[in-house]
């Protein structure tokens, strides 16, 4: 008996070694064993962006009955559309509130600034026993996630990279034999805007835009902090943080919008105007600047009466944000983050659950063409077609009719070619500059849309918006970004 009492406070000893470690994380070796289907059912809350799904319970209910005997889970999704779902997260991780998952992206529901101030839960300690597999078919993407050198959600693997250019009606340019392939400039597009709308009266605005679509979604650069960027696309600034707004390259790009406004060639109320979405697919509109990645337009006119098309004008980047454009986090309040990362492997892994998840039920909500093609009606009660980019792993997913048979051979072959650029792996701590990032943001709200979208004469309001951000400490970050970058740089010649 002695020795039976003697072996059991060792086991505990151990236990409480176990769990004390990893700065306040549970430890995965004391949590349950990710072999073994628990005996006790948990609940994964996971809050989700994007229009709500009339029959997501009869899709509840099949991923219960599916993760019943493999992990003992059941799922509740809760869809926000996107001018809800930032407020509400926000205000539940500042008041503590109990979750499991969420998605997070910049600037809808930040993932480095919630990793600092401890809304996620830190991964590390939990992935060699819960999440091995997701994390190794990342890579090196999952590393570019990291903060402060923790990794705090996983990234969905997807197109880790991006090219810029036009996406445009394949039907109109066939009509006028317009070849958007030669079109790399503004200056090239504006006559060809131009003959749309002189023949195209139903063409109200041939060159459409969000405040993300505009001529400066064309240039490329890595916002650091307010307007402190660093350029990707010249090597002009090579090694230096700058001030966006001081840039000749802005001003020209605000340019073009204020002269295509001039034109009658934009939205006449662009500035107040919403749902850009719903007004390219009334047809109203020919082209826009997008961010592609193959097989791009057939996902956005999937459901449209009208066949969209790409052409590129960038090269092929994979920046600082290929891992955190699209991440699942898990609450630093779950009950069972065990529990939760079990489900995220499969959820990375399981190509049954991650289609239950994106397209329902087959027969129910989509039909199989053959083995890996489905047709969704137009008239289905769900699917999340669309924004499958937002969970999981997009490689896993049926593909639907029309699309290329090797869109996902060409989305690696995407991945593969692309470039990174010299501050690849560069993350800035803005523990220093907090007040004086807080003061530009608040300057950078007052001014940005009405530089970028084009409803007025940038140039005046530039100098007042330059004027704003100095006063509000912009040089003070541009400062503390450079010692941060120089830095980073000289360590990185080292290697």
């Amino acid at each position: 008996m002695r020795k039976k009492i003697a072996a059991l406070l060792a086991m505990l000893m151990l236990g409480g070694v176990l769990t004390g470690c990893g700065g306040g994380n549970k430890v995965a070796t004391g949590g349950e064993d990710p072999n073994v289907v628990p005996e006790d059912t948990y609940e994964i809350n996971w809050y989700m962006q994007g229009m709500p799904q009339e029959d997501v319970a009869s899709v509840e209910a099949a991923v219960n009955d599916y993760l019943k005997d493999k992990i003992n889970a059941t799922l509740k999704m809760h869809r926000l559309e996107s001018n809800q779902y930032s407020k509400q997260l926000n205000t539940m991780i500042a008041a503590g509130e109990y979750f499991d998952i969420a998605w997070t992206t910049p600037g809808v529901l930040t993932y480095t600034a919630n990793a600092r101030n401890g809304a996620w839960l830190a991964l590390d300690d939990y992935i060699d026993t819960y999440i091995p597999k997701t994390i190794e078919q990342l890579g090196e993407i999952a590393d570019n996630a990291r903060v402060d050198g923790k990794l705090y959600a996983i990234p969905t693997y997807k197109e880790m990279a991006d090219s810029r250019g036009w996406t445009y009606r394949k039907d109109i340019a066939e009509k006028y034999n317009i070849n958007m392939d030669n079109i790399k400039t503004f200056d090239e597009l504006l006559p060809v805007l131009k003959m749309i709308k002189e023949n195209e009266p139903n063409m109200q605005y041939p060159i459409d835009w969000g405040s993300d679509r505009t001529p400066e979604a064309l240039m490329k650069y890595e916002e650091i902090a307010g307007t402190a960027v660093i350029f990707y696309d010249t090597d002009k600034y090579d090694g230096k943080v700058v001030n966006l707004v001081e840039t000749p390259e802005y001003l020209e790009a605000c340019k073009w919008a204020n002269k295509l406004y001039n034109e009658g060639l934009v939205k006449k109320d662009i500035m107040t105007a919403t749902d850009f979405e719903q007004r390219l697919k009334d047809g109203k509109t020919f082209c826009y600047v997008d961010f592609l990645k193959p097989g791009k337009a057939k996902e956005t006119s999937a459901k449209f009466d009208f066949e969209l098309d790409q052409s590129t004008v960038s090269d092929i980047w994979q920046d600082n944000g290929a891992g955190t454009g699209s991440m699942l986090a898990v609450s630093r309040t779950s009950k069972n983050p065990e529990r939760v990362l079990r489900f995220l492997e499969l959820l990375n892994t399981d190509a049954t659950l991650s289609n239950l998840i994106n397209y329902g039920i087959e027969g129910k909500h989509y039909t199989k063409i053959d083995d890996n093609t489905i047709t969704i009606p137009d008239d289905t009660s769900y699917t999340l077609q669309g924004y499958q980019w937002m969970q999981g792993n997009v490689f896993l997913n049926y593909l639907t009719e029309g699309e290329s048979p090797d869109k996902v051979e060409a989305l690696k072959a995407f991945n593969a070619e692309a470039k990174k650029p010299i501050d690849y792996g560069f993350k800035f701590d803005n523990t220093a500059v907090e007040a004086e990032i807080a003061a530009c943001q608040t300057v950078k709200s007052e001014y940005r849309k009405q530089v970028i979208m084009g409803s007025m004469d940038p140039e005046p309001i530039m100098k007042e918006y330059a004027a704003k951000l100095k006063a509000a400490g912009i040089d003070k970050i541009i400062e503390e970004a450079q010692k941060q970058y120089d830095e980073f740089l000289a360590n990185k010649n080292k290697q």
